[in-house]
């Protein structure tokens, strides 16, 4: 059950356009090692943030 949810979880945050949690950890240990890794509620409120006051998230 609870497999089940994380999975409708991350459909619905891909319908609303957010980014993949996961794939932003593995990009900070690849890219930015030195930088904090935010928790996933960090991020995903910096991902409001970003999106509705510069219009989106970019890195690299």
């Amino acid at each position: 059950m609870r497999d089940l949810v994380a999975r409708w979880a991350q459909t619905v945050r891909r319908i609303a356009g957010m980014p993949n949690y996961e794939a932003y950890v593995e990009h900070l240990g690849a890219c930015h090692p030195e930088c904090p890794v935010p928790s996933e509620r960090e991020y995903y409120e910096l991902y409001l943030k970003v999106r509705y006051e510069r219009g989106g998230m970019r890195c690299c």
